[in-house]
């Protein structure tokens, strides 16, 4: 089934990838010889290329060093919206003899581009950035442009990245044709020589060589060495050695200090899209950080817009922008991350998160949660009040999929959409064709309620579900004709699932439709959330206004602190999941409650005492 596009849905498609192309990046490679995963620092990053894994002249891919190194780099980078992807090759000592054989033979070629997808998939990778830096000139430079094209065409068709490191200057043998086909080029504005080998003004005509080729800005994203030549000590090394990080020289080694870093983050925002970095490993910490100096240039440019949730110093989303991971912070966390206390005004939120915002300092006082974006705090009453903030995976919602984050699939594409909220969906779907979602967790056994965001422009046709590669098939339900391929409408059926973590797949039964999403949500939970939004209602309001009792702190793991203005003693408390089910009973004698026990998740506490009842949710 293939599809005509329409003059509108072709511009849709244009602005999409303009939208998607308007974030300033800031990529980190992170080599699988050096450097602690658990040390960067992600909210300062877009994407993290993990560095290397090496072909086989027969488009084999070598197995990588550290595997384990890269599992938890992916699974800590996409916990705070960081995108990673596999780069392929490297100096490798001069060596690209394999990349130089597979790609002048299409078999080889091929067995490449489906290794590559395998690998991807493999990790749960967002892309792939080839690094066979020197292709010569001639057949060799037409083989590598058919490589990147066939990479390409498989890579977004899965919705995948395509970048690739090339030169600084004179990289004639990356031809133009290659500027179409990727998602941007990695320009190593570096190692131009043994000593002052990555000046300013080199970042200047490495921008000036590839724009003057026709390469978009929006594509050109500029390298910058964490490290010095020619002693090759990292710029962490030179300054432990008492090189000052502020300048360029030190004892006869050439390196880029703040200063330079800031100038050229600076000529990148106004040349190009986005700052790369060799490698990440490489930085000082605290104040000599080069990557918090790229940082601060980003924020003051406008361009910190990475994370789950986003906030904006004015209404409209207007001012200062800052994108947190999901985490918790004070008021000193969220000074330290660029938000000024009672600063925000309004504020985005990734799907599946919600961010609760708390009046005062420490996650007490007055609270209020968003699950959604909000383009001016004023109609709460909460504009230029939020002193600390928690952001955290909403439980509440049940179990939400986007339909292109899939982790393996059969037969279909990703396009843009025109349904609420934008982004991609899933079409040219045929019967038999799939896609699979891995490591779905099931919290309880019972009934949940499938829903399929679909469209479909004649026919209709029918979907189904299944656990583990079909090995449970949960059931289907027929999809209508909704007059359009971006005409949505919601079908849903109930299932029976037992607790645990599966490979959750979407299978046609017949084809002729798209899918943009899939919610899954307890039944049992949905029924318990209205009596848990009952509970909430029943909060005494002169109590509350006079915070009477507060808890902290909120996300909590031990011990959960209760603070009151009159004794606690003689009371209740009562503290409930988020079905509405009591977990925990206690006397209110102590202001503190062990609640080391309760799975993580969003709870309600109720405190009763002389017929008063005040409700709390935290996080655990």
């Amino acid at each position: 089934m293939k599809k005509i596009l329409s003059a509108s849905i072709f511009l849709l498609l244009l602005t999409s990838a303009q939208r998607v192309a308007a974030q300033f990046k800031v990529v980190g490679y992170m080599p699988s010889w050096a450097g602690d995963v658990n040390a960067i620092q992600y909210s300062k990053l877009t994407h993290i290329n993990y560095a290397f894994a090496l072909p086989t002249s027969t488009g084999g891919l070598q197995a990588i060093e550290n595997p384990g190194k890269l599992q938890s780099l992916v699974s800590l980078a996409h916990a705070r919206g960081v995108k990673v992807l596999i780069a392929v090759g490297g100096w490798n000592n001069g060596d690209d003899s394999g990349f130089e054989t597979l790609a002048a033979n299409s078999t080889y070629r091929t067995n490449f581009v489906n290794n590559l997808i395998n690998f991807v998939n493999q990790y749960s990778l967002d892309g792939v950035d080839i690094d066979w830096e020197y292709p010569d000139a001639g057949a060799s430079a037409n083989n590598y442009a058919a490589l990147m094209t066939q990479l390409a065409t498989e890579m977004h068709n899965r919705g995948k990245l395509l970048t690739a490191a090339v030169v600084g200057i004179n990289g004639g043998s990356i031809l133009n044709s290659v500027f179409n086909v990727v998602d941007f080029l990695n320009l190593m504005a570096y190692d131009y020589n043994n000593f002052d080998h990555s000046t300013y003004s080199y970042a200047q005509q490495s921008f000036s060589y590839w724009k003057g080729r026709g390469l978009p800005a929006s594509k050109a994203v500029m390298g910058v060495p964490f490290y010095g030549r020619p002693s090759w000590e990292t710029f962490a090394q030179l300054v432990a050695r008492g090189a000052d990080p502020y300048a360029d020289v030190f004892s006869g080694v050439g390196y880029n200090g703040i200063t330079t870093i800031k100038n050229k983050t600076n000529l990148a925002f106004d040349e190009g899209n986005g700052v790369m970095i060799w490698e990440l490993s490489g930085d000082a910490t605290g104040a000599n950080s080069l990557l918090s100096a790229i940082h601060e240039v980003v924020l003051n440019r406008g361009g910190g817009t990475t994370g789950v949730a986003t906030f904006y110093k004015d209404c409209s989303y207007g001012g200062t922008a800052v994108s947190l991971p999901a985490g918790s912070y004070t008021r000193a966390q969220m000074i330290a991350k660029g938000i000024n206390d009672d600063e925000i005004s309004s504020l985005k939120v990734q799907n599946g998160y919600k961010v609760t915002l708390y009046w005062d300092d420490n996650f007490t006082g007055t609270t209020l949660v968003k699950t959604g974006d909000d383009d001016c705090l004023v109609d709460d009453g909460w504009n230029d009040k939020v002193t600390s903030l928690a952001i955290a995976a909403n439980t509440g919602s049940g179990i939400f999929i986007e339909a292109e984050n899939y982790n393996n699939m059969a037969g279909i594409q990703v396009e843009a959409t025109t349904d609420a909220g934008g982004g991609s969906n899933v079409g040219y779907i045929d019967a038999t064709d799939w896609m699979a979602y891995y490591n779905i967790t099931f919290p309880t056994s019972g009934t949940y309620k499938v829903e399929y965001r679909v469209a479909s422009l004649n026919g209709g046709g029918r979907v189904s579900c299944d656990l583990n590669a079909g090995a449970i098939p949960l059931g289907a339900v027929d999809i209508p004709n909704t007059g359009g391929w971006q005409n949505w409408t919601t079908v849903s059926h109930n299932v029976t699932i037992t607790a645990g973590t599966y490979n959750f797949g979407v299978y046609a039964q017949t084809g002729g439709w798209n899918l943009n999403w899939v919610r899954i949500t307890p039944l049992s939970a949905r029924a318990q959330a209205a009596r848990a939004d009952l509970l909430s209602n029943l909060i005494d309001n002169s109590v509350q206004t006079g915070k009477a009792l507060t808890i902290y702190p909120n996300p909590v793991q031990q011990q959960l602190n209760i603070v009151s203005g009159e004794s606690l003693s003689g009371g209740i408390i009562r503290i409930f999941d988020i079905t509405g089910k009591q977990v925990v009973t206690a006397r209110a004698a102590v202001n503190q409650l062990n609640v080391s026990s309760l799975a993580p998740g969003v709870y309600t506490l109720v405190y009763t005492k002389n017929g008063k009842k005040i409700t709390r949710q935290f996080i655990k």
